[in-house]
């Protein structure tokens, strides 16, 4: 009987003891599954943010780009224009000049012509 009761108190010894044990490795793996977790989690969030900060360089080098391309057409256009306003100037002051010439021209004419008359009339009258 004393050989029962040992092996009985053994039995229920063990089975606490791995009970005890298997508590305890359940609570050391949940641990681990968690830390695990929050390690996953933050190797999301940094691969998250280094895609993001990667995105973020590409789209401001493409805005880089963009106003680089938008300040050479802009300076392009700039160019045309006052070349066309150059032009312009020249074609309107040649303008200005062949009238003007014409002007005193048709003017220097109708002196003459007056001239003419007075000298006409004066023979005449004298």
């Amino acid at each position: 009987m004393l050989k029962r009761h040992l092996l009985l108190a053994s039995v229920l010894a063990g089975t606490f003891a791995v009970t005890a044990c298997s508590q305890q490795t359940e609570e050391n793996t949940e641990a681990a599954v968690e830390s695990a977790g929050d390690d996953a989690e933050a190797n999301v969030d940094a691969a998250a943010a280094e895609a993001t900060a990667a995105e973020a360089e590409a789209a401001a080098q493409d805005a880089g780009a963009e106003v680089a391309e938008s300040a050479d057409t802009a300076g392009a256009a700039a160019t045309d224009a006052l070349e066309n306003t150059g032009d312009a100037i020249a074609e309107g002051t040649n303008t200005a000049v062949e009238n003007t010439a014409e002007a005193v021209a048709d003017g220097a004419n109708a002196v003459a012509d007056g001239a003419n008359d007075v000298a006409v009339d004066a023979e005449q009258q004298y």
